[in-house]
This record gives C-alpha cells, sequence and structure tokens, in this order.
C-alpha cells in the first residue's frame, strides 16, 4: 500500500493558473458586443469553468459543452427590462476549477428600433402605440421633429397621442442616450425613422406609380403631335413615365394617357371641392405642360428645376380642355366620374419633355 501511494504522489502534475490570451467576439477583435453577441476566450488552463459573473453581480448561463482547456464561449445575455445590466465597460468574472480569472467586457447599446403602429392612420389626439425594441434610457421621442409627450411602458412598448397642430409627413423618433437626434440618417442611438400616416378627414387613392401599384395599372398611349412615350424610364424611385414632345404642330395638341378603364374613385366623391389631383413631376424651371382629367383642363408652370409635388383642387380644372374656363364654369367635374388622366406640352414648335409618378386623389370623407 505504501509503495501505491509513493507511485500516485509521484505522477500528479501541478495544474497551472488560467490564462487568457484573446478575448473577442465573431465581429470585433475586442470584448465587445450587443445582447446576444457570442464571445470567444482563447488561452489556457480554461477547463473546469463554474462560473461567469457580469458587473460583480449577474451570473451569465453558458453551455459547458463549449468549454474546454483553451477556449470558453458565452454569449451576452439578452436585456431583461425587470432585471436590468448596464450597458458600457464593465467588470466580467471567470471562475474556473484552477483559478479565478478577472476581465473586462464592452456590453452595446443597441439603436432603438421601431417595428409598427397600433394605428395605421390616427386622427389627430389619437392615442398610438409604437411597438419595437430596445427603448432603454430614452432622451426623446420627437414627431415631425417636435418634442412628443410619451409614456414607456417597457423597452419594447411606449404611447403618445397625436399632437392636435400635427402636420402631413410626420416623422417619429426615438432618441436614447447613446446618440443624438442632431443624426439625421438613423444613427447610433437613434430609431429608424418611421413614418405616421395621419388621417385628417381624407383618403388618398393612388392611382398608377409606374410600378404596379395603384387603381390603374395597364398601358398608357400618345395622342396628336406626339413624340416619345415612355412608361418605364428611370424615376425618382423605380419607373416613371417619360413623354418628349417632339415639336410637331400638324394637329395643334399633343398628349398621353391611360387607355380608358372604369371609373376608379368612389360613386359617392362628385364634389370637385373635396378632391385633390397630386403628383411627382421632374422638370426644367420655367416648364409649363396640362393635366386633363378627361376633358376638364389644369396648367401647371414650375419654377425650380427637379423632382418635385404638384397639386390642384379638382373645382380648379376648365372644361372643354381650357384651363382658363375653370373661373366662370357654374358646372365643375365629377370626381367620380373620371376615366383618364392626361398630360400635355403646348404646341409651341419647340421640343419639351417631363417626367411625371406616384398620381393620386385625395379624397375627403
Amino acid at each position: 500500500m505504501m509503495l501505491v501511494a509513493a507511485l500516485f504522489s509521484c505522477s500528479e502534475e501541478e495544474v497551472g493558473s488560467p490564462t487568457i490570451q484573446t478575448f473577442s467576439s465573431q465581429m470585433d477583435p475586442n470584448a465587445s458586443g450587443t445582447p446576444g453577441t457570442l464571445l470567444k476566450i482563447e488561452g489556457s488552463n480554461l477547463s473546469g469553468l463554474e462560473q461567469i459573473v457580469l458587473d460583480n453581480k449577474l451570473n451569465i448561463a453558458f453551455n459547458p459543452n463549449l468549454n474546454s482547456d483553451v477556449a470558453i464561449f458565452f454569449n451576452i445575455p439578452n436585456f431583461d427590462f425587470e432585471n436590468p445590466y448596464n450597458f458600457g465597460i464593465q467588470p466580467i468574472k471567470f471562475v474556473t476549477a484552477n483559478g479565478v480569472l478577472d476581465s473586462q467586457i464592452n456590453i452595446i447599446q443597441p439603436t432603438p428600433v421601431i417595428d409598427g403602429f397600433s394605428v395605421l392612420n390616427p386622427k389627430l389626439g389619437d392615442k398610438v402605440t409604437i411597438k419595437g425594441s430596445w427603448f432603454i434610457d430614452v432622451v426623446s421621442v420627437t414627431f415631425g421633429d417636435e418634442p412628443l409627450d410619451y409614456t414607456l411602458v417597457s423597452d419594447e412598448e411606449m404611447y403618445f397621442s397625436v399632437p392636435t397642430d400635427a402636420e402631413e409627413g410626420a416623422h417619429v423618433v426615438i432618441t436614447t442616450s447613446v446618440g443624438s437626434t442632431a443624426i439625421v440618417e438613423p444613427g447610433p442611438g437613434v430609431s429608424n425613422t418611421t413614418f405616421v400616416d395621419i388621417n385628417f378627414g381624407f383618403v388618398n387613392y393612388l392611382f398608377e406609380d409606374f410600378d404596379g401599384n395603384g387603381l390603374y395599372t395597364s398601358t398608357w398611349g400618345s395622342y396628336g403631335d406626339a413624340g416619345a412615350l415612355s412608361v418605364t424610364a428611370a424615376g425618382q424611385t423605380g419607373n416613371c413615365a417619360q413623354y418628349d414632345y417632339n415639336g410637331g404642330t400638324a394637329f395643334g395638341y399633343n398628349g398621353c394617357q391611360n387607355n380608358e378603364a372604369a371609373a376608379f374613385l368612389p360613386s359617392t366623391a362628385t364634389a370637385a371641392s373635396k378632391v385633390t389631383f397630386k403628383m411627382m413631376v421632374n422638370v426644367s424651371a420655367g416648364t409649363s405642360f396640362d393635366v386633363y382629367l378627361d376633358t376638364w383642363a389644369y396648367n401647371f408652370t414650375i419654377a425650380t428645376t427637379g423632382w418635385q409635388e404638384v397639386s390642384a383642387v379638382l373645382d380648379q380644372f376648365g372644361s372643354n380642355y381650357n384651363p382658363g374656363n375653370a373661373a366662370t364654369d357654374t358646372d365643375k367635374v365629377d370626381p367620380s366620374g373620371v376615366l383618364q388622366v392626361k398630360v400635355s406640352l403646348p404646341n409651341n414648335g419647340n421640343a419639351n419633355n417631363v417626367q411625371f409618378d406616384d398620381i393620386e386623389f385625395r379624397v375627403e370623407e
């Protein structure tokens, strides 16, 4: 027995203390990442991992099967709103069978994300709930660049009331402590800006966007002293239509139009004063063109170059292809019966062109 004991004691080797050579994430050479990021430690004498302690207070779960003598793998824990941890650089401790390792980790707070709103078309004063993630250490919420009162429910939910003085085209931006609202594009600490389509008491009807969307998505043709017409020209976003007048004067008129189809606006939309025509155009400053709704006409003269929106209330359209008749017309166009949208350039003998896109009709309810 004495011989056996002696042989056993001579075969034991002293195991050294654990050491770290590298501590990194898959995307960063440093021990840094957002919640959920997989981190890796490489070193020696790392076997027998018993605990990972974050900031001297939070035990981090780990898979012991991913622990070996030369490596430790673990994920930064998901954030718990009820039992939160700190973001930023903080201590982390690894307790192994061979000793304790002290190091540091940098947990990066993710940018807030807006997934959606509880009301797609809220009215002024309506309560709207925002669903998303990483609503943590919120500094401000803005609506149309104006500060917005809000109530934070959790890191995934908050709600607000649409301001009674809100204007069309407002965006909601959530800013947390890791960023600044001065950043125009979404950046660290700034949410993706999300458009809120406020219901001001009207409905928008998309007639044609030349990308396959809208109430009318068929073919277009040209007439009169027409030039080239393309409905797949490169637009501001996707396709647009481009009409080129070639300067001919044989007919004395020209234009392009959708092929006649069924009426597209609701049968209740009979008041011209409650319907607005809207369209995006790309022209040079000084360009003049007419829009016809069947035989009703309105003239647009553009002051600036580039893509821009033009609009006109339908009771400003003149009868018999003459914009000037609007002032004296006793009868106005019936929006519910409109079949065609036409775009025409003046027959002045000079070649010209206009690009147009996103034709809409706004109807007051």
